[in-house]
């Protein structure tokens, strides 16, 4: 029976590290696996069964409200009355407000497309037996593992017919 180990570690020097000692005390059987980060890519419009928690309509919808109701208190004195002058407001109050949410998610995006330089992480798959468990654990946490799980191997043993 052995023992195998899952280990997370941040994408560093550390993962290297782990890998040599472990090498170095006669493990062998090590895998490792580098994770991808995830691509974070804003939709401008979201969709029915899906959305990232933006919207451009909110503020557009609040200052066509109040754009509405100054045009409509102001066009009682202007010459188009007052439903002209309500649509006006409206409309100029729901651009603007449109405009200002295009312009602050373009930047938004841009600012999480530059942060995505950060590194993923690797996960640490390492086999060894019931004598090196204690080691193996201890130099997996002694190189920063962000994580660390232990199982059982169970060997199968098949039964020949003689």
């Amino acid at each position: 029976m052995g023992i195998q180990f899952f280990s997370t570690f941040q994408h560093s020097h550390y993962v290297e590290l782990a890998i040599s000692k472990l090498k170095e005390n006669e493990v062998v059987n090590i895998y490792a696996v580098p994770l991808d980060n995830r691509s974070i890519d804003m939709k401008l419009i979201d969709t029915m069964h899906g959305t990232d928690g933006t919207s451009l309509v909110d503020i557009g919808l609040i200052l066509a409200m109040m754009g509405g109701t100054i045009g409509v208190s102001r066009g009682f004195v202007l010459y188009w009355g007052p439903v002209f002058w309500g649509l006006i407001g409206a409309a100029s109050g729901f651009t603007i407000g449109f405009l200002y949410d295009f312009t602050k998610n373009l930047i938004k995006r841009k600012k999480i497309r530059t942060a995505k330089t950060k590194k993923g992480e690797v996960i640490l798959i390492v086999q060894c037996t019931n004598e090196q468990s204690q080691f193996v654990e201890q130099t997996l946490w002694g190189n920063l593992a962000l994580g660390v799980a232990k199982t059982r191997m169970q060997t199968l043993q098949l039964e020949t017919d003689s």
